[in-house]
């Protein structure tokens, strides 16, 4: 096979993802340009292989060497403001995205501050916390389409956003290219959340302050121990289902969620007594039940002890666990 300029072969994805699990990519490419991504789409073409597209690795697991082309997203050709509205390129680090809005007096994003990755992966988990979803400020978002090899662009509607989810997950061919938002104006602080109710906020700046320092005494740092943030999402049951638990653990944690109710994933971990277990070189979080850390180069430790929190939880509350990081098979 005659590679491409930029393509590289056997690349260690160790540094790439923030498990720090150490596999190797067949090819691997970084795209900061539209050359860079046509280039990625020409030699995909021309070989017929696998691909997938990386940004910061905050939210994946590997389980093996990947045998295709990892498409490293570098994009960060533009970051541009329209009055209340913000164009910005896929490739830019969220948390700086979110210091750079505040300090233009745009504001709705300042309670996700923190949250590692880029912009581009923003939208594929719809990610949220404290009471703020990334859907709720995106106007539309520009994507080059890996199988046709078009740019398009997709509404908000189009997007199908929904609970750490969007149509990018399961349409893994689309590269988020630029993601256009619609911000306000006006501060007004979103203190909804328990562990934001205690505060008055007069500026953007002291919320996304405080939402840091709950985040670091909450949260592990991935760069010094080694996690993909919270590993399992909050199950969505039926309102028959919380019945049933209520009626067998009356102070289980749950909320609304439309027409379900979301349960605490993190509540249901440490009414199993996981809270600190440790199986090989994995072990979850005595800080927060929902991190797993992992230190081993190799994933059988963090895929084993996901595997026994999963069996666990489904025996003892009959409730099936499902994995917040994209699972690389």
């Amino acid at each position: 096979m005659k590679l491409q300029k930029k393509v590289v072969t056997n690349k260690n994805l160790s540094k790439f993802n923030s498990l720090q699990i150490s596999v190797k990519a067949k090819y691997y490419i970084e795209c900061k340009t539209d050359s860079d991504i046509k280039e990625a789409f020409q030699f995909i073409k021309k070989n017929k292989i696998k691909f997938l597209i990386l940004g910061e690795g905050t939210n994946v697991v590997f389980t093996k060497p990947f045998d295709g082309l990892i498409i490293k997203n570098l994009y960060k050709k533009e970051k541009k403001i329209y009055k209340n509205k913000v164009k910005v390129s896929s490739g830019y680090k969220w948390d700086r995205f979110v210091s750079f809005c505040i300090k233009n007096s745009l504001y709705g994003l300042e309670n996700l501050s923190g949250i590692p990755g880029t912009v581009g992966a923003g939208p594929i988990q719809n990610i949220g916390a404290y009471g703020e979803e990334i859907s709720n400020y995106i106007e539309h978002i520009e994507v080059f389409n890996f199988r046709t090899g078009n740019v398009e662009t997709l509404n908000k509607i189009n997007c199908n956003f929904d609970y750490r989810n969007s149509v990018f997950k399961k349409n893994k061919h689309l590269f988020i290219k630029n993601v256009f938002f619609k911000l306000k104006n006006k501060f007004i602080a979103n203190n909804s959340y328990q562990d934001l109710k205690v505060y008055r906020f007069k500026k953007a700046s002291e919320l996304r302050e405080i939402v840091l320092k709950i985040r670091n005494q909450k949260l592990e740092n991935y760069l010094t121990k080694p996690n993909v943030g919270s590993f399992f999402k909050n199950p969505l049951i039926e309102k028959k289902d919380l019945k049933r638990l209520i009626a067998k653990e009356a102070d289980i944690k749950f909320y609304k969620h439309n027409a379900l109710i979301k349960v605490s994933a993190a509540w249901l971990i440490e009414r199993c007594n996981l809270k600190g277990l440790q199986l090989n070189k994995a072990r979850v979080s005595k800080k927060h039940s929902l991190v797993l850390i992992n230190e081993d180069k190799k994933p059988n430790s963090i895929l084993k002890l996901k595997n026994k929190i999963k069996t666990i939880v489904l025996t003892k509350y009959n409730i099936r666990l499902e994995e917040e990081p994209t699972i690389i098979l």
